[in-house]
């Protein structure tokens, strides 16, 4: 799986802590088993609660799905800390296991804003 240079780094260095686990999950809950999808839900909103972090812009609480989008979003536009530069939409589909690219679509559809700032981009002649 692709992960970027940060984030592999962090992940070997857990590894490390962890003894390099050979199976099982890396992230457990109390019993040692795999983390259910709703704790996991749950750790992530706490964790934003925790940072101050608000609803999205739409007013969609905080959680996993905002920061899907964000992923999404911030790619295609290349903007935030995830890029420099925008990236194609077909390779963030494939970063977020789309199949479809009207599923992409959906997660990074332009603001007004957006929409402006391209036409605004445009050369005209003088």
């Amino acid at each position: 799986m692709p992960l970027h240079a940060q984030a592999r780094a962090s992940l070997e260095e857990l590894l490390d802590e962890l003894g390099r686990p050979a199976a099982g999950p890396l992230i457990r809950n109390r019993d040692g088993g795999a983390l259910s999808t709703r704790a996991a839900n749950t750790a992530v909103c706490a964790l934003g609660a925790a940072a101050g972090i608000g609803p999205a812009d739409d007013g969609e609480a905080f959680g996993p799905h905002v920061l899907r989008h964000t992923f999404g979003t911030d790619l295609v536009r290349g903007r935030g800390d995830l890029a420099s530069a925008p990236v194609d939409v077909v390779l963030v589909a494939e970063l977020m296991g789309h199949s479809d690219l009207d599923t992409t679509r959906r997660y990074t559809l332009p603001s007004e804003a957006d929409k402006t700032a391209a036409l605004d981009a445009l050369t005209v002649d003088r």
